[in-house]
């Protein structure tokens, strides 16, 4: 029986799984709060044929990749607040695929750290307990790098149409991963004329037509919605006005249209900060709220490129402080720090100097580095450059956190084999 589980990664990890299923059941909150809602009003939609409501009252606030997911299980009429259920069953098996993928190129006691690290990963531990898109994401995340992992051991084109059907989902899950893609794309373009890595090159570029071809129904429906070519969704520009803000003590985090009556002063008491929010972005906001849908996702872009343009050096640290949210979940525009906060800069401490560790490693040895490993970090990198251009959180990191620790513990393996090889009686 022992045998039987250390050859199983599916029941060498089932403990996370119960224990995954034991803790929503424990701390999940009682009703839906958030963005849940939202989400769950979507995969209705979808139950009744359509996905946005027509003009002009638009709504494509995200992509519809996980309310595809949530659509059945709405179907059966199972209760909203039971959906975050599957969250178990995504972060269970993102645990094995990370496992598996690393097993692929690692020793098996670094693959096991790796994944025991991912399985305790303590953010995703609470995003667990929301009818969120993170947990799942990571679970395509984890998808991804296997099939590319797979195809590099086996030479079979067959997971590289994996990859790209796997990324194309995720690009409908996370819309920014619209703007990854075509930057991934014509990168891979230039290293196949410039560079001698013409095959990885080849297979990358692969991987992303096909996952345009996956997201081409969607952007066609968009089209004949908007009448607007490659249009992703209509919360962009709310979140780069944010983002774009000229105002000292405000850090480009978002906020809500309603200041009027916003949790945001009451959660954390900072009464002065309400008064603030109004007196910077109440005229913006009476201003954009004339119009509804494309009309003012358009309104409030115009609004920010104009705050761009003319304080280019805030829009630079405002870029800088959504890095450090990414990473510490910190600053924010008007807040009171708590505690939680604590565990956020512990974690996002030793990922940022790990990286910094690893990327001088890999420079180092970059004849070493195998292809699943470069194109992790081409994806994470322009993902989470492109994400930093919005205003941004930790589960932005959180969810290409596996493609980072795949990264690290291969690059450890380099290490460990590198010093053999200078020590062999060590």
């Amino acid at each position: 029986m022992l045998n039987k589980v250390s050859r199983s990664p599916y029941l060498l990890f089932l403990p996370f799984l119960c224990f995954y299923f034991y803790y929503i059941h424990k701390y999940r909150y009682p009703q839906l709060y958030g963005d849940e809602p939202r989400y769950i009003g979507f995969a209705q939609n979808l139950l009744h044929g359509f996905y946005s409501p027509p003009a002009p009252g638009i709504n494509l606030w995200n992509g519809p990749g996980y309310p595809i997911i949530l659509a059945p299980f709405i179907a059966l009429h199972i209760p909203g607040i039971y959906l975050c259920f599957l969250n178990a069953v995504f972060m269970y098996v993102s645990v094995v695929f990370l496992y598996q993928a690393c097993r692929l190129f690692i020793r098996k006691n670094i693959a096991l750290t790796a994944a025991l690290l991912w399985a305790l990963y303590p953010n995703m531990l609470h995003i667990c307990l929301s009818v969120y898109s993170e947990a799942f994401t990571a679970f395509l995340v984890t998808g991804l790098l296997f099939a590319v992992a797979l195809f590099y051991t086996r030479r079979h084109k067959k997971y590289l149409l994996i990859a790209g059907l796997i990324l194309g989902f995720i690009t409908l899950t996370k819309i920014v991963f619209g703007y990854v893609l075509p930057v991934c794309l014509l990168m891979s373009l230039v290293a196949m004329v410039f560079t001698k890595w013409r095959n990885n090159a080849q297979n990358t570029a692969l991987i992303m037509l096909i996952a345009f071809m996956v997201t081409a129904p969607y952007l066609f429906y968009t089209y004949k919605l908007t009448h607007k070519v490659y249009y992703w969704g209509n919360s962009g520009g709310m979140s780069l006005y944010w983002m774009s803000t000229p105002f000292d003590n405000e850090y480009g985090d978002w906020k809500e249209e309603n200041l009027h009556n916003s949790t945001f002063p009451l959660m954390y008491g900072t009464r002065e900060g309400d008064s603030l929010l109004r007196k910077n972005h109440q005229q913006d906001i009476n201003l954009v709220s004339k119009y509804a849908g494309v009309q003012r996702d358009s309104a409030y872009k115009a609004i920010a490129i104009q705050n761009i343009r003319q304080h280019p050096k805030k829009y630079i640290r405002n870029y800088y402080c959504n890095l450090a949210r990414m990473l510490f979940d910190f600053p924010y525009s008007y807040y009171y720090h708590n505690d939680p906060e604590i565990t956020n800069i512990l974690t996002g401490s030793l990922l940022l100097w790990a990286s910094v560790i690893g990327l001088v490693v890999s420079l180092v040895n970059y004849r070493q580095l195998v292809y699943p490993v470069k194109f992790c970090l081409l994806v994470t990198g322009i993902y989470l450059l492109l994400s930093g251009l919005l205003s941004a959180y930790p589960r932005q990191l959180d969810v290409v956190a596996p493609l980072l620790l795949f990264w690290l513990v291969f690059v450890a393996e380099i290490v460990l084999v590198n010093r053999r090889k200078r020590h062999p009686m060590v």
